[in-house]
This record gives structure tokens, C-alpha cells and sequence, in this order.
């Protein structure tokens, strides 16, 4: 046998052996046990005993709590220091895309159940249309004091699922929806977010339990054909850094609530679509880990 045909018989091996043991590709990250329930506000005072993991492409920080009943995820972006010349940006865009977070418990990677977790600005009447359409009926000395601003920041939490899933019911189960907060001061960005375990009564809940091992995949970042309108406004208007402007907002642009990638060029754009795309600013990052929940304690 040939020195090449021994290098391919032993990797051929290899994989076997990786196949029949079900071996995952993804890192490893254990949950640690939260013995009371996390406060949602991006404020990072309850992971003081967590150690936080580096993603190694996008080099955002991260850790991950359970309880009986939630997974918690905090996530930290430091922006680099302009004058480095970083080629890593870790929030990349992730205030015009929000962050998409997918859940698996099988052995392989999918992207049917997640949540796409999103800071947005709301004109005082969408704020009252959105929480007529949730169900809330704000009265009429409310809508006053909601119009005494002409804009809101709000939160939202919109769950991706495949068109016909339906989660199983069960009176007896109280399950609590997801939700996230995040919180920016200066070049530190630090986002928190709450996945209930159970599926009963949520179609935003993994599915999983304390000890078990689930798949996450995040994804956020990239260019969008928002970004773009609000660079050509940026240059209509004089501003130096029009992407940096805020949040998505429900402008009627994107109907995906603010995942528009652009695949293409805008009017008045040219060939600087494509220099955009490549500048490592607006990079779409994306990664997945095998996450092994913590087991009751």
C-alpha cells in the first residue's frame, strides 16, 4: 500500500469512528446551574461566578445558565478601538438585524425553531398599534402619554417555527415567554436573553430538559438594504456615520423584521454596495455550539 493510500485508509477511519460515536463538530459549552431566576436587563452583576467563552470567527463573549425552567444567555460585543484597524467587529450590524438565536435537540444542526431577538423604534402610533395587535387595549389617557413622545424603543421577541407547528397544551404548565434587554455603553454592548426550556403552551421553547444536550446557533450582523437607505440619507444629510444611527425600525422596507439582506445594488449606490459588503463592519456572523444544560441542583 502506498504512503497515499495509508493517509486516506486512516482518515477514512477517523470519520468512522467520529460517525458511530455521533461526534459534533460544534464546541462544547456547559450551562452552569442558576439556583434563582436571572433578572432580563443587560446588566451583567448576576454572571460574576460564569466564565465566559470566546467565539473564535466573531470573538463576541458568551455564557450560559439553566434553571428548571429557562436557559439564560448573556452575550458581550466590545467594539475595537477604531485606531486598530480591527478586522473583527463583533456587533457588526446587530442593531439593524437583531439576533437570531436556533435551538435543535436532535444531533444535527437546524434552523426550523428560534427566536429572532430585536431592538426596535417605534413612532408613538405604531407603539399603540403593536400592543392593540398583542392584545393589550391601552386606554385612552394611556395612548396620551404614549404620544407624548414622538418615538419608543421597544423589545421584541419573534419566534421562528416552521408554518404549521403547534406547541402542546397544558393548562397545569406555566411557561414563561422568551425575552431579552441589552444595554450599550460606549464600545461594550452586553445583551441578555431568556429561552424557556419547555415547548407546552410556547412555540418558542426548546423543547429540552435540565441535563440534556441541545444545539444553539446564533446569527446576526451583515449588510441590509436598510443600512444602505440610511447611508444615503447619511450623505443627503451630512452625517459622518449614518449605519450608526440606531435600531431596526418597522419602516415597511423589510417585511422580515430587519433580516433584509441586500443582494443587491440601490439606486445612487454603484459599485460601493460591494466595497460595503467586504468591509468587516458590516460582516454577518454566525456560529453554533453543542450547549449541555446544567442538571438540576
Amino acid at each position: 500500500m502506498t504512503r497515499k493510500k495509508t493517509f486516506l485508509s486512516l482518515v477514512l477511519a477517523a470519520l468512522l469512528v467520529f460517525s458511530a460515536s455521533g461526534f459534533s463538530p460544534e464546541k462544547v459549552v456547559e450551562s452552569m446551574w442558576a439556583p434563582q431566576t436571572l433578572t432580563i436587563d443587560g446588566v451583567a452583576q448576576e454572571w460574576d461566578e460564569s466564565t465566559p467563552v470566546i467565539d473564535d470567527g466573531s470573538k463576541v463573549e458568551y455564557a450560559l445558565r439553566n434553571d428548571g425552567r429557562n436557559l439564560y444567555i448573556i452575550m458581550v460585543f466590545k467594539s475595537p478601538d477604531p485606531r486598530l484597524r480591527s478586522k473583527v467587529y463583533p456587533k457588526s450590524t446587530l442593531d439593524y438585524t437583531g439576533m437570531k438565536i436556533y435551538f435543535a435537540t436532535g444531533a444535527k444542526k437546524s434552523k426550523e425553531f428560534g427566536i429572532l431577538f430585536q431592538k426596535k423604534q417605534l413612532t408613538a402610533e405604531g407603539l399603540i398599534a403593536n400592543l392593540q395587535k398583542k392584545g393589550a387595549a391601552p386606554t385612552e389617557e394611556q395612548k396620551a402619554e404614549i404620544r407624548k413622545k414622538s418615538t419608543h424603543i421597544i423589545f421584541s421577541e419573534e419566534v421562528i417555527r416552521p408554518k404549521k407547528a403547534a406547541a402542546p397544551t397544558d393548562p397545569a404548565v406555566n411557561t414563561d415567554p422568551p425575552i431579552f434587554r441589552t444595554i450599550d455603553k460606549g464600545r461594550l454592548a452586553v445583551c441578555e436573553f431568556r429561552i424557556p426550556l419547555s415547548r407546552i403552551n410556547q412555540l418558542g421553547g426548546i423543547g429540552a430538559e435540565p441535563g440534556q444536550s441541545i444545539l444553539l446557533g446564533f446569527e446576526w450582523g451583515g449588510m441590509t438594504a436598510q443600512i444602505m437607505r440610511d447611508m444615503m440619507a447619511g450623505r443627503a444629510d451630512g452625517s459622518v456615520l449614518a449605519g450608526d444611527r440606531g435600531v431596526s425600525s418597522d419602516s415597511g422596507f423589510s417585511g422580515s423584521g430587519g433580516g433584509d439582506e441586500a443582494g443587491g445594488e440601490i439606486r445612487g449606490m454603484g459599485s460601493g454596495v460591494g466595497e460595503m459588503n467586504r468591509d468587516p463592519r458590516y460582516k454577518k456572523q454566525s456560529f453554533w455550539i453543542e450547549a449541555k444544560l446544567a442538571a438540576k441542583g
